[in-house]
C-alpha cells in the first residue's frame, strides 16, 4: 500500500472513532482562532499578546498528540485482533510470531506518543526563547502599542486553550503531568493555596490537588495580559508590555521543562527513578534462585508511558 493511501486510511479510521470527532472539531476551531488572534496581535504590536497567543500553537500540538494517541490505540487493537485471528487459523502451534506480522519499527508505534510529547514541549520552549528575543528588539525599537484588540484576542485565546486542555482526551499528556515533577509555578501556587486552606479548610478539596499546569499557565497568562492592558491605558510606557511578555515566556519555559525532561529520559532509555529500588529487589531475589550463578548487563527502561521493558544476561548451571 502506498504512503498516501495508508495515511488516508488512517485518517478515515480516526474520523470513524466517536471519541476523536470532538477533537477534530476542536482542532478546526483552534486553527480558526489562531488566524484571528495572530491577526489581532499583529495589529496591536504587543509582544505580551503575541506571547499569550502562542498558546494556540501549543494547543494544536496538544490536540495532535491526543489524536496520535487515539490512532495508536486503534492500530494496536487491530494488530492484536489480527494476531488472535491468525493464531486461531493456524493448524500448528508455534512459539514465535510470524515475520509478516512484525511491526515495521523495532518497538512498533509505542514510542510515537513519547516523541510527540517531547516535540510539543521542546517547540514551546524554543517559542519562549523566540519571545524573549523579539521582546528585547521591540523594546529597543519603542514602537507604539494599540490596545484596541488586547481584550478580545486574549479572551479568545484563553477560552480555546481551556477547551483544548479539558475537552480533548489526551492520555499521553495526562500521564506525563501525573508522573513528572511539578513546575515552579505549580509549587508557588500550591504554597499559596495551602495557606488559604489553612484559614478556610472548606476549600481544600478544590485547591489542594495539584492543578493542571496548562490550565494554570492559561490563567496566569490571562492575568498578566489584562494587567498589561490596564497599565498601558494608564500610560506607563512600553516597558510594561516588554515585562509582561518576559513573564509569560519564563512561565512557559518553567511549565514545559519538567515534562520535556521526563519524556526525554524515556527516549534516552534511562531507568525510571521510581523503579530503581524495586528492580534492585527483584534482581536480588532472582540471583538467589537455585541454579542461577550470575546476573549481569541488566538494562531496564520505559518503552512508552506505563510500559517497562528490559534485558539481562543470566549465567546458570
Amino acid at each position: 500500500m502506498s504512503a498516501p493511501l495508508s495515511i488516508l486510511k488512517s485518517l478515515y479510521y480516526l474520523l470513524k472513532a466517536s471519541h476523536s470527532r470532538s477533537a477534530v472539531i476542536i482542532t478546526l476551531a483552534t486553527l480558526a482562532s489562531c488566524v484571528v488572534v495572530f491577526t489581532m496581535a499583529g495589529q496591536t504590536n504587543s509582544m505580551a499578546l503575541q506571547a499569550f497567543c502562542s498558546l494556540c500553537i501549543f494547543d494544536l500540538l496538544f490536540i495532535g498528540t491526543g489524536l496520535l494517541t487515539i490512532w495508536n490505540t486503534e492500530t494496536r487493537t487491530k494488530q492484536s485482533n489480527h494476531k488472535l485471528q491468525s493464531a486461531k487459523n493456524e493448524t500448528s502451534t508455534s512459539l514465535f510470531i510470524p515475520s509478516q506480522t512484525l511491526a515495521t519499527f523495532s518497538y512498533g508505534t509505542a514510542r510515537f506518543e513519547v516523541l510527540a510529547v517531547f516535540t510539543s514541549t521542546m517547540l514551546s520552549i524554543l517559542g519562549a526563547f523566540f519571545i524573549l528575543k523579539e521582546s528585547i528588539e521591540k523594546f529597543l525599537e519603542n514602537e507604539p502599542i494599540n490596545t484596541e484588540y488586547l481584550m478580545p484576542a486574549s479572551l479568545i485565546t484563553f477560552v480555546m486553550h481551556l477547551v483544548a486542555v479539558y475537552f480533548v482526551p489526551n492520555p499521553s499528556f495526562d500521564h506525563v503531568i501525573a508522573a513528572s515533577s511539578s513546575s515552579w509555578l505549580q509549587e508557588h501556587v500550591s504554597d499559596m493555596f495551602q495557606n488559604i486552606c489553612h484559614y478556610i479548610p472548606g476549600l481544600s478539596r478544590l485547591l489542594l490537588p495539584r492543578i493542571n499546569p496548562f490550565a494554570l499557565l492559561g490563567w496566569c497568562d490571562l492575568a498578566i495580559v489584562l494587567s498589561d492592558l490596564f497599565l498601558l491605558r494608564m500610560s506607563y510606557g512600553n516597558f510594561v508590555d516588554t515585562l509582561a511578555s518576559l513573564l509569560i515566556a519564563f512561565m512557559t519555559f518553567g511549565t514545559m521543562v519538567p515534562m520535556a525532561i521526563y519524556s526525554g529520559k524515556i527516549l534516552l532509555q534511562t531507568t525510571p527513578s521510581h523503579m530503581i529500588g524495586q528492580l534492585d529487589k527483584c534482581l536480588h531475589e532472582a540471583s538467589r534462585l537455585d541454579g542461577v550463578l550470575e546476573l549481569r548487563n541488566e538494562h531496564f527502561w520505559a518503552l512508552s508511558f506505563g510500559t517497562l521493558v528490559g534485558s539481562l544476561h543470566v549465567r546458570c548451571r
